[in-house]
């Protein structure tokens, strides 16, 4: 899983998701092992920002480095610092699954 946390200022936040859902998300997506996309913004309300996180589930750990390693996923990331790298404050995480129960 790679997660990536957003807080975006109110002013942008309109925006942001309209270039983030449209334009670079699936540009993500469409990169060589990766499965699916959730994102997800925090019920918390912050005073001047919302906080988003981005999960993208990949098929495997090496589908993960591969991308980190790619000259697409470079792009990709500096795309974003680009549109909106002054205007809010991304963290990432790879993350790998231990258990993974179903109801």
């Amino acid at each position: 899983m790679y997660v990536v946390r957003a807080l975006v200022p109110l002013v942008y936040e309109k925006q942001w998701n309209r270039w983030h859902d449209q334009e670079h998300i699936p540009k993500v997506l469409a990169q060589p092992g990766f499965v699916q996309v959730r994102k997800f913004r925090s019920v918390n309300n912050r005073p001047n920002d919302a906080e988003y996180f981005v999960l993208y589930e990949l098929q495997n750990q090496n589908a993960y480095a591969q991308y980190v390693k790619s000259e697409e996923g470079a792009r990709l990331r500096q795309e974003y610092l680009d549109a909106y790298g002054s205007k809010t404050k991304i963290t990432r995480w790879a993350w790998q699954e231990t258990l993974h129960l179903i109801k």
